[in-house]
């Protein structure tokens, strides 16, 4: 169990991660993400249901080791409060940056130390739902590999390419790529409504922390202030909340309304 725990805990040094969860697991072989070894109750081992069926498929195809655990050694092994009866070790690194703006045109999400993971895993699964090329980890935000951040994208983190860097070198990536560079802001003088921006070209979105939003140099780099209309007496969304309806209105612009 050791292993498991220095996993979790982010002490092991070799990109591993740990996955509690049959669909999360069922996600990670699909996309062949390499598992090194699983842990699953006598009864999940049992289950004959479309979705185990198959993570039990593709783990033997793949020749991966899959052991039999008590209730107590899966509590011992899993990063969640109440195992669902299984978990497993997998292989997972985040992309190189360039790998964010293909295909053209590129649409890529940038958060900026974003830190609550919950949040982040979010902002990936919306990125994966609707149409986003990638996700830059920007700065502090929280690490796109822990059990939270994976738990919260369900999956999507094994399908859209999520990397990690700095604001400068997220920016001169977007440079590079010809980009836009749009600011999501609060509502003020100056900015502009996001039904009224331009998203069809290659864009790179960007959301700030939580409580902070964007730095000075990610709103002074930006092409273009984004913002979200509100009723009067709200000022701001959940970096989530936020993401999801910037990707929905350039999904929108793209496919021609």
């Amino acid at each position: 169990m050791t292993r498991f725990r220095d996993v979790a805990k982010g002490a092991a040094d070799d990109r591993a991660v740990v996955i509690d969860g049959v669909h999360l697991l069922l996600d990670a072989l699909r996309a062949g993400v390499p598992v090194e070894v699983v842990l699953a109750t006598s009864d999940l081992l049992a289950d004959a249901s479309e979705d185990v069926a198959e993570v039990w498929q593709l783990a033997l195809a793949a020749g991966i080791l899959i052991h039999e655990a008590t209730t107590g050694v899966m509590a011992a092994a899993s990063p969640v409060r109440t195992s669902s009866g299984v978990v497993a070790i997998a292989h997972w690194s985040p992309a190189p940056l360039e790998a964010l703006w293909r295909p053209a045109p590129a649409l890529v999400i940038g958060l900026v130390d974003v830190q609550d993971p919950g949040n982040a895993g979010a902002v990936i699964r919306s990125a994966d739902g609707l149409g986003a090329t990638g996700v830059a980890m920007v700065g502090a935000t929280a690490d796109p590999g822990s059990a939270k951040s994976l738990r919260g994208a369900m999956g999507s983190t094994f399908r859209v390419p999520v990397a990690r860097a700095s604001i400068g070198e997220s920016l001169r990536a977007a440079r590079s790529a010809g980009a836009t560079i749009a600011a999501a802001t609060s509502p003020a003088a100056g900015t502009t409504d996001l039904h009224s921006a331009d998203l069809t070209g290659p864009v790179f979105l960007l959301l700030g922390n939580e409580g902070a939003g964007l730095p000075g140099q990610a709103l002074k780099a930006a092409d273009i202030h984004i913002s979200i209309a509100m009723r009067p007496g709200i000022n701001s969304f959940n970096v989530a909340v936020s993401s999801a309806l910037l990707l929905y209105e350039a999904r929108l612009q793209r496919n021609g309304r």
